[in-house]
């Protein structure tokens, strides 16, 4: 008997600590700007003035299965605010975590005018592992950097950065995406990026329902983390200039 109960003791520990890491993970990998999974762009919008902006989105990438919402408040057309909560359970370690986080963004230059933006974004994040307290803030920064392409009907960003979980050692991030019209209304988008040891990579497209204003996302996504590989897909919608 005592070692039944010592067994299912050890398992509830292996379930919440690997839970904890996955969950770990994945809140880095959020924090970008849609449809990316880990790059911010520099371009600014001059038309965005006060604007609002909404995304969500579910994810499924191998037995992990996440819900995610950001809403973003632009001041000018080169500083912004967002807000993002997100939710996921991994069927595999029978585990679940929560978070959220707040980035700052600001550009530095306006893209229109020099055909290329850059800037600096800064973030802060709180999560939580099933049923346990809010706890490991994580702060990050980043430089991300859009070049425009094709007379603008294109864009390659690079991003460069690092986030600092607390008690733990500093990660450095990189990403490198593009993204240009296919046909009319229709945007496709691929993705490469890393997270410290996690390597992440996407592609998808983004379908306007209405330009400017309403979107849907599809991706294929794919992530190699301590010697396993898992792949998925991305669904999401957004609601702009509001």
């Amino acid at each position: 008997m005592g070692h039944a109960v010592t067994g299912r003791r050890a398992r509830s520990r292996l379930v919440k600590g690997v839970a904890s890491a996955v969950f770990a993970a994945a809140m880095g990998v959020h924090a970008a700007d849609r449809p990316w999974i880990s790059t911010n762009s520099a371009a600014a919008d001059e038309d965005d003035n006060g604007k609002w902006a909404f995304d969500a989105w579910a994810t499924r990438l191998g037995g992990l299965r996440g819900a995610h919402a950001t809403a973003e408040y632009t001041f000018v057309p080169t500083t912004s605010l967002q807000l993002e909560a997100m939710h996921e359970r991994d069927r595999d370690a029978r585990g679940s975590g929560s978070a959220v986080g707040l980035e700052f963004k600001h550009l530095l230059n306006h893209i229109a005018r020099d055909g290329y933006g850059w800037g600096v974004v800064a973030s802060l994040g709180v999560a939580k592992a099933g049923n346990a307290g809010w706890k490991g803030d994580e702060v990050g920064a980043k430089v991300p950097f859009t070049l425009s392409l094709w007379d603008s009907d294109a864009a390659l960003h690079v991003n460069a950065g690092f986030s600092k979980p607390r008690d733990e050692r500093r990660k450095w991030t990189r990403s490198v995406s593009i993204e240009g019209e296919l046909v009319k209304r229709v945007i496709g988008f691929a993705e490469l990026a890393r997270e410290g040891p996690t390597r992440i990579s996407q592609s998808g497209a983004r379908y306007w329902i209405r330009r400017e204003k309403l979107v849907v996302d599809l991706a294929w996504q794919q992530q190699r983390a301590d010697g396993t590989r898992s792949s998925g897909w991305l669904l999401g919608l957004g609601w702009y200039d509001l």
